[in-house]
């Protein structure tokens, strides 16, 4: 459920999106000391805002999102603080011809947190694939996970926050009460 916010009171953020016609950037290009500098778009807004605003205002920016059969893809790009890597997560898409349920998401819905980015990939024309359309959106999701199972699936979607790997290390750390004049010491 969105987060109620008053958008007269309360203070807009700044997000940093990362567009690419045809594409996702890859999850490597995004590093602790840098990211893609040549599609940046920085906007202010409120966690209550839906992919679907966000759509529009990038469609302002890039032409080719304004082309009617446009599919705008959403991805959020987070640090997973227990590797010190950036993870990605696919959150939907905003289509031009036809409604799509994720339209309606927020961002606080997709658990974005301030300091997060998005990454937006801009596909026009019909889907690559010949086959029959899959999923509820104009053709199949492009979640980067190459057939191993949902994304995620244990040991895809990185650390803590979108789970899969959250309790992979747990015993990578453990008290040990054999330590140096009987008192405890930390054990890696």
């Amino acid at each position: 459920m969105a987060a109620t916010i008053d958008r007269e009171k309360e203070c807009p953020f700044l997000l940093r999106i990362f567009t690419r016609v045809g594409g996702h950037h890859a999850p490597s290009e995004f590093t602790v000391r840098s990211v893609p500098t040549n599609d940046e778009l920085q906007l202010y807004t409120w966690k209550n805002a839906t992919l679907e605003e966000l759509a529009l205002l990038i469609q302002e920016v890039v032409p080719e999102a304004r082309h009617p059969d446009a599919r705008i893809s959403f991805r959020l790009v987070y640090l997973d603080s227990q590797r010190a890597t950036y993870q990605v997560k696919d959150l939907g898409r905003v289509v031009n011809i036809k409604p799509t349920n994720d339209r309606a998401k927020t961002l606080d819905d997709c658990r974005f947190f301030i300091g997060d980015y998005l990454d937006v990939a801009v596909y026009v024309g019909p889907p690559r694939h010949s086959g029959p359309r899959r999923g509820s959106d104009y053709g199949g999701r492009d979640n980067g996970n190459r057939g191993r199972g949902p994304a995620g699936a244990a040991g895809q979607g990185g650390g803590g926050r979108f789970g899969g790997g959250g309790d992979r290390n747990r015993d990578r750390f453990r008290r040990d009460d054999r330590g140096f004049g009987g008192g405890r010491r930390d054990r890696f």
